[in-house]
């Protein structure tokens, strides 16, 4: 796991990870919302055959 040099000298390393954590976790949000996009979807073309 590599992190990023500190940007500002009061950023602890805890603060890095949590940060490192958060943009990760918004990855996994917009993968999951296009998931599921595409099973409404697909529902929906199903369903209306």
């Amino acid at each position: 796991m590599k992190l990023r040099a500190k940007k500002k000298e009061g950023k602890n390393l805890a603060t890095e990870i949590i940060d490192m954590a958060k943009r990760k976790l918004w990855r996994c949000r917009v993968a999951l919302i296009i998931s599921l996009a595409g099973n409404i979807i697909q529902a929906a073309v199903l369903i209306f055959r």
